[in-house]
């Protein structure tokens, strides 16, 4: 079977608060089991009314109270949920007038679009991802990054399996999550597309399940290559 990535156009889903769950059932796309959907965070964050009018909040001040870590004063790169993302993943683009926070809680709510699209199409094994895009370090322009994740292992362990001459891989593990969010958002568009849906079918070993977490792909700062970065970032 064939990898397929399909982006959806859409309505507009309408900041400050929205229906995701009517823009699902207004789209006119299908599922089918073994798919991943990849949406958009800012519709589960518009879903969520997580939208604050841009002349009464402070962008800086919210970045901070967003934040799990702000990574130096003097800079906008913060930590959230795990990942490293500038202003705390907070755009005023597409916000018609108001910063977007990233969603919360995004697992549970995932959960509940994972329910609501297997029994609106009939399927059992479904994954879901919540995509943004951020900036790579010593890179030009944004890639898509998996901000929540749903239904499937975000991870594929290849510890064990043979390279081409025969050598066991040691400590290569795959990253499906990110992987699959970097094409999504390319196709889902930065400004005026309306796609912020991407069906995406063929994928070959995904394992399903509804215990995996964003925590399955999350690493401690001690194992994390990394590190050094934090360790000397108020040094500079």
């Amino acid at each position: 079977m064939a990898l397929v990535f399909s982006a959806v156009k859409t309505r507009v889903l309408l900041p400050p608060k929205d229906d995701v769950f009517s823009l699902f059932d207004s789209a006119g796309f299908e599922l089918s089991d073994g798919d991943v959907l990849c949406i958009a965070s800012k519709c589960l964050a518009i879903h969520q009314g997580r939208c604050v009018p841009v002349g009464v909040a402070d962008r800086k001040k919210l970045m901070v109270d967003e934040a799990d870590e702000v990574i130096r004063d003097d800079c906008d790169l913060t930590v959230k949920d795990g990942a490293i993302i500038a202003y705390s993943g907070i755009d005023e683009s597409n916000g018609n007038g108001h910063y977007i926070l990233w969603p919360a809680n995004v697992g549970e709510l995932l959960g509940d679009i994972h329910r609501f699209l297997c029994a609106k199409f009939s399927v059992d094994r479904l994954g879901i991802i919540s995509v943004d895009s951020r900036l790579e370090p010593m890179r030009w322009g944004t890639v898509g990054i998996s901000q929540g994740i749903f239904g499937f292992n975000p991870v594929r362990d290849c510890r064990g399996n043979l390279d081409i001459f025969g050598r066991p891989l040691q400590i290569t593990t795959m990253n499906i999550a990110d992987s699959i969010a970097c094409t999504a958002c390319h196709l889902m568009g930065e400004g005026a597309e309306c796609r912020p849906l991407v069906v995406v079918s063929g994928l070959e070993g995904i394992e399903f399940g509804s215990d995996f977490s964003m925590e399955n792909l999350k690493i401690s700062r001690k194992a994390d290559l990394f590190s050094p970065i934090f360790a000397f970032q108020n040094q500079f």
